[in-house]
């Protein structure tokens, strides 16, 4: 039987969105988590809020799979998890692609016709967009990550099943047709497996389908929150740590060059990241007003991380220098600050691990790491 929950989480960890990056990104400060804190593991929080890639490694944390192990699955040790692909994550949904064909030999010859009677008055783009509506409702499918994680939480001890974690755990996700945000795992009857709202959460939209659960249609929950830290505070949590992966390039010297200089996607995924991380952190100043009894941790990559920003969020190949850059980011947060965090934590019964051994096990850690990859 598994231990009873507890009746109020009393510290929270919630995991913002951010594509393959971002959760690689989490992995890394995860494991700088788990050096920095003494007395409280990864694994060991109260609750667990995930969104978008979030949600997938919450929901691995939340079955008490550790950070080391993750990362060890996605160096390709399968002693604890199944081996981790991008082919999981970035899968083509060729059923769906030859339906598309399909239904576009039925409806370009008369387009065509269309605009070729009408050409004086029809816009291209127009006859573009009306084309739209035949093509795939994603790019990529969700089917394969939506599987691995099923696999991977009917074995070992664990669980698919919201109600039977011993953590709480709570996924976002945004209800295409009415933009309303449903909270898998919010009802004590959740009867939706974890696998399943961990692929409704992740589902961008136009780069993945939306995922349907009881016909509903849901896609990203960043599309409504970046984290949803607010999920944790309405639900009485006094100590919330926020791992955000996605923030905007600072280039505020000349020497840096522009971001224009890297092309259109430069420019969109500096866009995207702004957008984000300006909603982000507009909704934790709210949360701290609205919740002074609180105190919230928000950790970020640094915002001069040249080689970090120069991933694409859906790049896997780099993943090792992803976790890495996770990891020291997260060390080097602490470490800046050390004595207030060290008051921080305290004021909820938790210890830091002291200075210098934070710098002996972070230079063990980033040893070993350098020898894995």
């Amino acid at each position: 039987m598994r231990p009873a929950r507890p009746s109020q989480p009393r510290t929270a960890l919630v995991l913002a969105g951010g594509g393959i990056t971002g959760g690689l990104y989490e992995v890394g400060a995860c494991l700088g988590l788990d050096t920095v804190l003494e007395n409280l593991r990864p694994c060991d929080f109260d609750l667990f809020v995930g969104t978008s890639a979030g949600a997938f490694v919450a929901a691995l944390l939340a079955n008490r799979v550790t950070p080391q192990q993750l990362r060890d699955t996605l160096v390709m040790d399968r002693r604890t998890l199944p081996r981790l692909t991008g082919s999981q994550f970035l899968s083509l949904p060729w059923r769906h692609y030859l339906s598309a064909m399909t239904r576009l030999g039925t409806a370009v010859p008369r387009l065509a016709l269309d605009l070729w009677t009408h050409w004086r008055d029809a816009l291209v783009l127009d006859t573009l967009g009306s084309l739209m509506r035949y093509l795939p409702h994603g790019v990529l499918a969700l089917d394969g990550l939506e599987t691995y994680v099923r696999e991977v939480l009917t074995r070992g001890g664990r669980t698919n099943d919201f109600r039977r974690l011993q953590r709480p755990l709570l996924v976002p996700a945004t209800a295409l047709d009415t933009g309303a945000i449903h909270v898998f795992g919010e009802r004590r009857s959740e009867h939706t497996p974890i696998s399943k709202a961990v692929a409704a959460s992740a589902a961008i939209p136009l780069l993945f389908a939306p995922v349907e659960v009881d016909g509903v249609d849901y896609v990203d929950a960043a599309v409504t929150k970046s984290a949803h830290a607010g999920l944790a505070l309405d639900r009485g949590a006094s100590l919330v740590v926020v791992i955000n992966p996605v923030r905007p390039l600072v280039l505020d010297h000349p020497t840096l060059g522009r971001v224009r200089d890297g092309g259109a996607a430069a420019i969109a995924g500096q866009s995207l990241r702004i957008a984000l991380q300006r909603r982000l952190h507009d909704g934790m100043r709210r949360h701290a007003y609205e919740h002074p009894e609180a105190d919230l941790v928000l950790l970020e990559p640094y915002h001069h991380d040249l080689q970090l920003f120069d991933v694409p969020l859906m790049t896997y190949t780099l993943r090792l220098e992803v976790i890495r850059r996770g990891y020291r980011t997260t060390i080097k947060t602490f470490l800046g600050d050390y004595e207030r965090y060290v008051a921080l934590f305290a004021r909820h019964g938790i210890t830091l691990t002291a200075r210098d051994e934070i710098e002996r096990r972070a230079r063990r850690w980033s040893s070993a790491a350098r020898r894995a990859a």
